[in-house]
């Protein structure tokens, strides 16, 4: 008995700590924003533009890498701050922007992003009036002023837009102006998004524990789960369903034997969601020190995930209560008192007998007979 209490506690702490692990190693949440960190070798240069008299500067397509691996092209919208390849930068949405200039223009900079490189082909730019000898540098110089003339006030010299290149002036100024002159205001799709909700649901077994309504905007590919033998993973009317068939809005169950034990388990589900151009990402405590922010030029496939956990105690034991009747008490019939049955009759004796009685009296009889018959010899003798 000394030992027990300890015993107890020692596995308290072990299961406590096992939990915890359990927790650290389960994969992030869909809802945690997508990040990554600005790749300072790579992207591609497009043709430097003259922005003041004395200020030309270098657009660059910039590599952007997600945590899952997966690469982005992205433009700046800071055209005085300096990036940083060593920070790692969080998507946020536009009002999360520390400029006013940003937040009023944000639409028309995702309009720009939608309709130049890399989301439009060259070729496809090259229909544009005045635009047939447009090449990819001049389209990346001249696409990036613009995003930085709504982003940063910031205007293309048109008395010599390109002074390293003058052969380009033409057509980094010709599509410079369209995309000013065009660009209307184009909302933000959705973030990529997998999620469950609750993360967690108790019930019964033989019930279904649930529901967990999952939100995605975007194909659900995979369902991995930890559960018991038995347990699967169901719609709202009991049926095991398929990764394939899970839609924004679906609701999920767990369906529990009824004789399983008490327990719990998991599962999580697994998809892509495309990181959509015009997806904003920015270093955190940008207030404390500042570092370049980003926009998607082009859409790309991220991996999301969420996971959700039930738990189930045993059914109730269902006991057989058996039911004695136990019979009414029988009414005794009435006691009557048989009358004498006459000597040398041959009904049943039901009475009290008179014969024991009689014998009785006759040995009485029979001994005074004899004592009287001794008394008489002794006088004659």
């Amino acid at each position: 008995m000394g030992t027990r209490f300890p015993m107890r506690r020692a596995g308290a702490v072990l299961a406590a700590t096992a939990a915890a692990l359990t927790l650290a190693a389960m994969p992030a949440s869909a809802a945690d924003p997508a990040k990554g960190t600005w790749q300072e070798n790579g992207g591609k240069e497009g043709v430097r533009v003259r922005v003041s008299p004395t200020w030309v500067t270098e657009p660059v397509l910039s590599d952007f890498k997600l945590s899952d691996g997966s690469m982005l092209q992205v433009y700046c919208v800071e055209i005085h701050v300096r990036a940083s390849s060593e920070r790692e930068m969080v998507e946020v949405p536009w009002d999360q922007h520390p400029t006013d200039r940003f937040k009023t223009n944000s639409g028309k900079i995702n309009w720009i992003l939608h309709n130049s490189v890399p989301r439009k082909k060259v070729e496809e730019l090259q229909a544009l009036p005045g635009l047939s000898d447009l090449d990819e540098k001049e389209a990346i110089g001249a696409t990036q002023a613009a995003i930085w003339h709504f982003s940063d006030g910031i205007d293309v010299d048109e008395s010599d837009p390109t002074p390293f290149a003058p052969n380009s002036a033409k057509d980094v100024l010709a599509l410079y102006k369209h995309l000013i002159a065009s660009a209307t205001e184009i909302a933000p799709k959705p973030e990529p998004e997998l999620k469950i909700s609750p993360e967690s649901a108790k019930g019964t077994a033989g019930e279904l524990v649930g529901p967990f309504k999952v939100a995605t905007n975007g194909p659900v590919a995979e369902i991995v789960d930890s559960l018991p033998d038995g347990v699967t993973v169901t719609d709202k009317d009991g049926k095991e369903i398929a990764a394939k068939d899970i839609k924004d809005g679906a609701e999920l169950f767990l369906k529990v034997p009824a004789d399983a034990k008490a327990g719990d388990g998991s599962f999580t589900l697994k998809g892509m969601s495309q990181v959509e151009v015009g997806r904003l990402f920015m270093v955190p405590n940008y207030a404390e020190k500042r570092a370049q922010s980003l926009i998607v030029a082009k859409s790309s496939e991220l991996k999301v995930e969420a996971t959700a956990k039930g738990e189930w105690k045993a059914a109730p034991v269902t006991t057989t209560t058996t039911t004695t009747t136990t019979p009414a008490p029988t009414t005794p019939a009435p006691t009557t008192t048989p009358a004498p049955t006459p000597q040398g009759s041959d009904l049943p004796d039901t009475g009290a007998s008179i014969l024991v009685p009689a014998l009785v009296g006759l040995g009485l009889v029979g001994a005074g007979a004899g004592a009287l018959i001794y008394q008489r010899r002794r006088r004659n003798a």
